[in-house]
């Protein structure tokens, strides 16, 4: 699975359960609230930027949520929650 994929499941997932937006969460992790549906439309993300937001879905997941098993979470990840 491509770093966008696994970026793109978390945001829908997250999203779900918050019950809010791409361009919102995308908002509050990027400041800028069309990077995840210019992803979501094909477009690209840096890894440093990736890493940003895979951080901040680990330091903000929601307890009633399973993280999606496509995704890794590091042991650093996991201590956060």
């Amino acid at each position: 699975m491509e770093l966008t994929q696994r970026l793109l499941k978390l945001t829908d997932c997250y999203c779900a359960a918050r019950s809010i937006s791409d361009a919102t969460v995308s908002g509050i992790i990027f400041k800028n609230s069309r990077t995840i549906p210019r992803i979501r439309s094909g477009g690209d993300i840096t890894t440093r930027n990736y890493s940003r937001a895979v951080e901040w879905f680990a330091s903000n997941w929601p307890d009633d949520c399973a993280w999606p098993r496509a995704v890794e979470r590091t042991p650093a990840q996991e201590a956060t929650r």
